[in-house]
């Protein structure tokens, strides 16, 4: 079970991936999936606990092209949050 940040750009996806590693936190950079089919195709895999300091550092940085937060649940991917 994880959360994805999905973003229109590949830059902004690379760039909250680097600001996530830069504080410590363990993220992956993934292929969108198919289902989401939104986007650059590229997006952040968070795990559950640190979605909250992922939040927190979204919130923080200026990104334009932010899509949407979603959950895996181990068997279906849901929109938690939008722009």
């Amino acid at each position: 079970m994880y959360y994805i940040f999905a973003f229109r750009s590949r830059s902004e996806s690379m760039g909250f991936y680097q600001r996530l590693q830069a504080t410590g936190l363990t993220a992956k950079l993934i292929s969108t999936p198919r289902i989401i089919s939104i986007g650059c195709g590229l997006s952040v895999k968070v795990a559950t606990e640190f979605i909250d300091t992922a939040n927190d550092a979204l919130n923080a940085c200026s990104v334009s092209t932010f899509l949407g937060l979603f959950y895996f649940n181990g068997k279906e991917i849901i929109r938690v949050r939008e722009k």
